[in-house]
């Protein structure tokens, strides 16, 4: 009939195309950059663990002394370490010795402190034994009284508990702000969200909880990894070393 327009086939369907490509790629672009992240995050959680019984084991020789835990620690996540360049962020590898002096020289980690963010790069937290569980100024760790209580609790009176904390920076881009919204409980799009409203709960990461929003508001993501680890000490226990009570978050709580 003369006077009635034909619609262009595939008008429709080229449209429904561009709607669905819209829904998709975000959910697709997250998928692949999330499984990227969380697979850093897995690494940065197995090397946690190792620099956790570094930590322990400096601490056992060094009468328990939290700078020198700390230390021990952070050399062993130091190929993990990053720093802000500029909107991005970068992790100098780790080839040779030259390469680890060079980086262990950055004056953020000297002060194991992120500048940008006034969160520590590790935290060693001494879970035990508390000063409550040791009299006097010094324990001697090889004292068979102590280290051969009958009672198992007695007998961890010469046994160092720590709790490592490692504040990872999250590299990936957007993917980062997803997972971190996620862990913090923090509004995201619904579109992302594995349910239709948000949780009302919000977790507690600890003393820096504050400092872990504000950074994140800056768009420096940072997320804390923990791990614990317990050795008998091979050096006396300084009383002065040793928390007042276990504020512990691990395993090592009793």
């Amino acid at each position: 009939m003369k006077g009635v327009r034909q619609q262009k086939p595939g008008g429709r369907e080229s449209g429904q195309a561009a709607v669905e490509s819209a829904i998709v790629l975000p959910l697709f672009v997250f998928l692949i950059l999330g499984t990227l992240q969380l697979g850093l995050m897995h690494q940065a959680r197995l090397v946690t663990k190792y620099a956790a019984y570094k930590a322990v084991r400096a601490g056992a020789l060094h009468n328990a002394q939290t700078k020198v835990m700390e230390r021990a620690a952070l050399a062993v996540l130091l190929p993990l370490v990053s720093r802000d360049a500029g909107g991005g962020e970068f992790i100098k590898t780790i080839n040779n010795a030259t390469d680890f002096q060079e980086k262990w020289g950055w004056s953020a980690v000297k002060a194991n402190m992120m500048a940008d963010a006034g969160i520590p790069y590790v935290e060693v937290t001494t879970c035990g034994p508390s000063t409550k569980e040791v009299s006097g100024t010094e324990l001697d760790f090889d004292d068979p009284r102590q280290a051969a209580s009958k009672g198992w609790k007695e007998s961890h009176r010469t046994k160092l508990r720590i709790q490592l904390t490692f504040n990872y920076r999250m590299p990936i881009p957007f993917a980062n702000w997803v997972i971190h919204a996620a862990a913090f409980n923090r509004e995201i799009p619904l579109l992302m969200r594995m349910g239709e409203k948000e949780s009302t709960g919000t977790p507690n990461f600890g003393t820096h909880q504050s400092k872990y929003t504000a950074a994140a508001n800056k768009g420096l993501y940072v997320l804390p990894i923990r791990a614990a680890y317990t050795m008998r000490m091979q050096s006396n226990v300084f009383v002065k070393e040793l928390p007042s009570s276990n504020t512990c978050r691990t395993t090592n709580r009793f």
